[in-house]
Order: structure tokens, then sequence, then C-alpha cells
């Protein structure tokens, strides 16, 4: 790989506007498939920021769709007090048998501001 290339790379990971914070908290993502029919999936939040958060899923999700994501407590249960954010799917990467996806918050209190049960490892913060 070429000097340029690799400089380029760099500036475009840079010039991300928001301050992402490194959180594995448990979630509960819902889409509506193809079929109209609900898809639930337990997963993890990688990291979050003010606008957007992103996580894997095995769930059938592509750039474009609305998601629920509701946080659970801290052994994957329910927590009543928690209602779901509806997020958009940005963009998303396929893997092995599952996809990471970014997701940018529609409605809802951003995560970002949330605090997470306890228990459910540290958070870092990744600088602009």
């Amino acid at each position: 790989m070429s000097e340029e290339k690799g400089t380029s790379i760099l500036h475009v990971v840079n010039r991300r506007a928001e301050t992402r914070i490194l959180v594995h908290v448990p979630v509960e993502v819902t889409v509506i498939d193809e079929q109209g029919q609900m898809v639930t999936d337990r997963t993890f939040i990688e990291d979050v920021s003010d606008f957007g958060c992103r996580f894997t899923t095995r769930g059938p999700v592509k750039q474009g769709d609305t998601v629920a994501v509701k946080i659970l407590g801290k052994y994957g249960n329910s927590l009543s007090d928690e209602a779901p954010r509806l997020y958009e799917i940005m963009w998303v990467a396929p893997k092995d048998h599952s996809h990471t996806v970014g997701a940018r918050l529609l409605q809802g209190e951003k995560l970002a501001n949330t605090k997470f049960p306890a228990g459910d490892g540290g958070q870092k913060h990744i600088p602009k």
C-alpha cells in the first residue's frame, strides 16, 4: 500500500465528529424482515456516541432499515424502565455468520447519556 493511500485512510477515520465510548452492553434488537415478521436478536452494543451505536447481529438487516434497540439488564433480563430506541442502519459489514452495523439514533434518549446496568464492563472514551 502506498503512503498516499495509507494517509487518506487515516484521514477518513479521523473525520468522525463525535466521541465514541467503547461498551459491552446487552441489548435486544428487533427488525421487521422482508416477509413483515418481527425478528429479535440478543446481542451487545460495542460502542456508542451522541448520534448512534455499533453492534453485531445475526438478524436480517440492511442499510436504511429501522430497528428497535432495547437495553437489557446485566444477565440479559428485560428492564421495565427501559424503552426501546429507534435507529436507522447506516452501514452493514458482513462477518462469518453475522453483520456488524452502524446505526443512527432516530427516536429516544441518546445512549451516550445513559447510565448502563452495573457490571456490564468498563467504558472507554475514544477521542474524536
